[in-house]
């Protein structure tokens, strides 16, 4: 049967109906998201010239009311689901979007299952481009099918299948309903094209939206805090809705967008938005629009409780986006090179860890105190804030920042919290620092000196070493290995130390002597005594704990080095190279080359060329090292030593020999590393 529309053909082309194929098929998604659908699917079929014969836009929701028909559909721009403006805009699409098709087809089919009566009925309504002042219906006829509308748009013109894909629509898509697939997630409100998923979280960051229900003066609402992985072009609006998502008022959030990149909107729902009423409230003075309430005596009250509330959750989403934003932005401090230069000892690297955490805090409460400050700027503010945090003024520090910045006393109490534990957690950290340092100074030390005939260079000094290069001296706490190194010096051991002619005959002596030696090689960066970026090399030799450092030995090392100076990959002004040989003892010949180098001022130095330097040391040599250096720490933090050596005691139990070797090693090295 064929009923007449309200206006003629002309009428319905020239009613800004949309002309783009993609917002077309937005105003079919939401006309099914309007009848309450939870799945909107897209789909198209093939013509035999490999065009698009039909594109099906099919819902889940409640049908189109056969009843109503005449009423609704045949009422050009009228609509019983008008009032709904689910877009987040002021005008609503007032019908026109069931006839959006005809930008791009000749003709579209409603296939729609409603209910009536309690039984399911169905029927179709086709509308044709030739005659569009009309419609047809098909009688209804009773249907197990459940209910839900699918549109069918026929005769597609001038659009692609290439053109009605998940990578073509899903950006339209998002950009439109990403915030509603967002909000009722926990319905499993869904859109598929051509089967596959429209992912909302492409657009909105799940980590920092945040979602809470309250109770306020005994009305109940939903505010959901949307945080936008991108910049959105919308100011950033508080939406209050009803619950079936009818928009009722509007308005803007406090948060200054020239910070940072906190894009976000606010959804308040709950029934007291449910209708108009004789009381209205404008949630902004100089706004337009209004927030209509059932009848409250006190909606001013209630709404300010309200917005009370919404505010606390945006902070609440802004301290999660600015906790982990953090992070990010002092390191980009740390990489234009704002932050002081620290050293790299104990105190120096625990100095840097407090300036950077405070620096953090700073930002999480205010990230304006460093937004788009010019180099100089932002390196004198760092330097200002580590001078404080070093000197007796640090408990003022929460005076100073508040000149600057207005905390709340949730705030004030936090970061005054943070200073405290920052400086006690220093404390800390060094103690468990130093004391893991000792423990592997201990192990080694009974390695070295009370398991001599037991320990050997491959098994046990060089695993322990290889994890500790600040072993020999805190500027190679940074050093790493260097593996094409190690390869090229053991590619020239294998050569200059072969197996020896099958008739030679070598004492055990010798034999020690003459095996493949063990080098551990690290490189890290460092600069000359003019300031230029160098790498210094370190190679170390280490010796089985019984063999004796000899004049014989220290040749050996020199052939090594020479070796190195003709390989044309490490012939290179930019390097500084150090060979460090370590033993139990060394003989008179080297005591000798000691007092030859006196005057150089380097303990331990037995030779230098260009810049190459040989170093002989002994175990002992090492551990007097490690104890001055942390002399002023140990005592200063009291570290009982008597009781770590105790404590290693107790771990080795009655273990004896290569056992008890094998154990002290364990206990040096990182928990990975035995675990592994």
């Amino acid at each position: 049967m064929r009923y007449p529309l309200s206006v003629k053909s002309k009428s319905v082309e020239t009613s800004g109906i949309p002309r783009d194929y993609k917002e077309a098929l937005c105003e079919y998604v939401w006309n099914g998201f309007e009848a309450n659908a939870t799945t909107i699917s897209i789909t198209h079929t093939i013509n035999v010239l490999g065009g698009i014969e039909e594109i099906c836009i099919s819902d889940n929701g409640s049908g189109i009311c056969f009843e109503t028909i005449q009423d609704t559909f045949g009422a050009f721009l009228a609509s019983q689901k008008n009032a709904l403006s689910l877009k987040i805009k002021s005008k609503v699409n007032q019908g026109k979007g069931r006839f959006a098709g005809f930008s791009f087809a000749n003709r579209i089919k409603w296939d729609t299952v409603c209910a009536e009566n309690g039984k399911n009925v169905q029927y179709s309504i086709s509308v044709y481009s030739e005659n569009k002042n009309e419609y047809e219906v098909t009688e209804k006829a009773l249907t197990e099918r459940s209910t839900g509308t699918m549109v069918i748009i026929g005769n597609v013109d001038q659009i692609l299948p290439e053109q009605v894909t998940i990578l073509a629509l899903e950006d339209t898509l998002l950009k439109e309903f990403a915030w509603y697939l967002y909000l009722n997630k926990e319905r499993n409100v869904e859109i598929l094209v051509n089967g596959e998923r429209v992912d909302y979280t492409k657009y909105i960051d799940t980590r920092f939206s945040a979602k809470k229900d309250l109770l306020i003066d005994g009305i109940g609402l939903k505010i959901d805090v949307v945080v936008w992985k991108e910049k959105i072009r919308e100011k950033f609006c508080i939406y209050f809705m009803n619950l079936e998502g009818v928009l009722k008022g509007r308005d803007t959030t406090s948060f200054n967008r020239n910070t940072v990149n906190f894009n976000h909107s606010v959804f308040v729902r709950s029934l007291c938005f449910d209708r108009d009423s004789d009381t209205s409230l404008t949630t902004d003075d100089s706004s337009n629009e209004q927030i209509a309430f059932d009848d409250q005596p006190n909606n001013r009250t209630f709404l300010r409780k309200v917005k009370k509330e919404i505010q606390e959750a945006i902070d609440d989403a802004l301290t999660a986006f600015l906790s982990a934003q953090a992070t990010k932005a002092v390191q980009d401090m740390m990489d234009r090179e704002s932050f002081p230069t620290f050293s790299d000892d104990i105190p120096g690297q625990l100095q840097k860890k407090d300036l950077m955490t405070v620096t953090q805090e700073l930002y999480k409460l205010d990230a304006r105190i460093f937004y788009k400050l010019k180099p100089i700027q932002e390196k004198s503010l760092l330097g200002f804030i580590n001078l404080l945090l070093q000197s007796e003024e640090r408990e003022n520090m929460l005076d100073i920042i508040e000149s600057i910045v207005s905390l709340t006393p949730e705030q004030r109490k936090g970061f005054s919290d943070i200073l405290k534990r920052t400086q006690l957690g220093n404390i800390i950290d060094t103690i468990q620092f130093i004391e893991d340092r000792y423990k592997v100074v201990e192990a080694l030390k009974q390695v070295v000196f009370d398991y001599t005939d037991y320990a050997n260079e491959r098994d046990h000094v060089q695993k322990i070493v290889e994890q500790h290069y600040w072993l020999f001296g805190e500027q190679y706490n940074l050093v790493t290995a260097d593996q094409r190194m190690q390869k090229a010096l053991a590619n020239y051991l294998n050569i200059l130390y072969a197996s020896d002619a099958p008739d030679a005959t070598l004492n055990p002596d010798q034999e020690e002597m003459r095996r493949m030696d063990i080098f551990l090689c690290g490189a890290r960066k460092t600069e000359d005594s003019v300031g230029d970026e160098i790498q210094e090399n370190l190679v170390i030799e280490l010796k089985a704990p019984k063999v004796v450092l000899t004049k014989k030995v220290l040749r050996q090392i020199e052939d090594y080095m020479d070796f190195v100076r003709k390989q044309p990959q490490f012939n290179t002004q930019l390097c500084r190279w150090r060979f460090i040989a370590v033993c139990n003892n060394v003989d008179d010949d080297v005591r000798a080359r000691y007092a030859t180098n006196q005057t150089k001022g380097k303990k331990g130095l037995v030779f230098s060329v260009e810049n190459y330097e040989l170093y002989a040391l002994t175990w002992a040599d090492v551990f007097k090292s490690f104890e001055l250096r942390h002399s002023f720490l140990l005592k200063k933090l009291k570290i009982d030593q008597e009781a770590i050596e105790k404590d290693i005691s107790q771990q080795l139990g009655n273990s004896t020999g290569r056992e008890a070797v094998n154990n002290l090693t364990a206990l040096a090295l990182p928990v990975s590393m035995i675990s592994g």
